[in-house]
């Protein structure tokens, strides 16, 4: 079998991706060629989750959303410290499919031909599904970190909208029952040791136990408070959470910032805090 690395370069080779996406640097903003800023070593990838569409002509397109954009507060704040880049895909497929069929793996394999020795993936919502399931199934694809923002690990219940016909395939995957399928099917991956991890948590107020879409124990589940994953808890409502600018702050630091695995005790006093009893 060819190593991990081996079989990205043959994506980036290979010829158009079933899944329409673009990635896209925007800061410092280049619609053309990347380039890496003399002697940065951090490259951050911003990975859009769920997007409502009204019709289906519109489902397949790689749309980015506003907080990805380079005048964005996250953007902003990001950039002091790294370059950023921006990741848009089609919602026409299910969720493995955007992780193995679009331009997430190529454009890892070229951000490390670039010479970014730190590169992190910030998903919010399904964004964070997708940057999980990219680094459990591609632990050497050079990703060194991953945040996940308000992701539905354990699936959400307002996950039965009704869309478009062609965006159902992907809504399905973000529905509690499949979530808890997708984690049965999936449990003998792991996150990497060498990948560090991170949950941020939103809830809508004190003591609420939802950021509004989705449940706090479905954003930080058993399985990776299992594998030592650790949390930290932001106010804010799903949607807005990843706009707001003081997160927007707080998102930069953690990306700056050592995120190893927490201890048993740490796990459980922060559980306590977020989840409750």
């Amino acid at each position: 079998m060819l190593p991990t690395f081996t079989l990205l370069c043959s994506f980036a080779l290979a010829g158009p991706p079933a899944v329409q996406s673009v990635c896209l640097q925007v800061a410092p903003f280049n619609n053309e060629k990347w380039t890496r800023t003399p002697k940065r070593a951090q490259a951050v990838v911003l990975i859009h989750g769920f997007h409502y569409h009204l019709f289906d002509k519109n489902v397949p397109k790689a749309e980015f959303r506003p907080w990805q954009k380079a005048d964005s507060e996250l953007v902003k704040a990001l950039s002091k410290n790294a370059d950023v880049f921006s990741f848009a895909y089609g919602q026409n497929v299910a969720l493995d499919t955007i992780v193995t069929d679009s331009k997430l793996a190529p454009s890892i394999v070229q951000l490390r031909k670039l010479g970014y020795s730190d590169i992190v993936l910030i998903g919010h919502s399904a964004g964070g599904l997708i940057a999980r399931h990219f680094v459990e199934d591609y632990p050497d694809a050079g990703v060194t970190k991953v945040i996940q923002v308000c992701a539905p690990n354990g699936g959400t219940p307002l996950a039965n909208l009704a869309v478009p016909k062609s965006q159902k395939v992907f809504l399905e995957c973000l529905r509690t029952e499949q979530r808890q399928k997708s984690l049965e099917r999936r449990a003998d991956k792991s996150i990497p040791e060498k990948v560090q991890f991170l949950c941020v948590v939103a809830r809508t107020e004190t003591d609420s136990p939802s950021d509004g879409v989705v449940p706090c124990v479905s954003q930080w589940t058993a399985d990776l408070r299992k594998q030592g994953i650790g949390a930290v808890l932001v106010s804010g409502t799903h949607r807005e959470v990843i706009r707001e600018s003081g997160i927007a702050n707080t998102l930069a630091r953690l990306a700056r910032e050592e995120q190893q695995r927490w201890s048993p005790d740490q796990i459980e006093k922060t559980r306590k805090m977020i989840l409750g009893k």
